[in-house]
């Protein structure tokens, strides 16, 4: 594990983030991960764990064609959120949902 400030750091995977300030428990954040694949176009990606105030977090995986950024577009809780490309881009991304 690491550490950040002398505080261990962990990993980002599907299943909770728990934090404190050195004493108790404050928070639990609920994550779930996956991947999903550019089209160029809009994508949806269907995953029941999105709510309305989730947070949305999109990295790279494995590039293809040509890369271009990728923004989350819609939202819906319950049932997935939209992603909007540009061009050609044919890469494999990362999605990190937060809460």
């Amino acid at each position: 594990m690491a550490s950040s400030y002398g505080a261990p750091v962990q990993a980002l995977a599907s299943g909770v983030f728990e934090y404190d300030e050195g004493g108790t428990l404050r928070a639990v954040l609920p994550i779930t991960c996956g991947t999903f694949i550019a089209t160029g176009s809009a994508v949806t990606v269907a995953n029941t764990a999105v709510t309305a105030s989730s947070q949305i977090l999109i990295t790279l995986k494995t590039a293809g064609g040509t890369v271009s950024a990728q923004f989350v577009q819609t939202i819906t809780p319950g049932t997935g959120f939209t992603v909007i490309g540009g061009g050609s881009d044919s890469s494999t991304y990362n999605y990190a949902i937060l809460g």
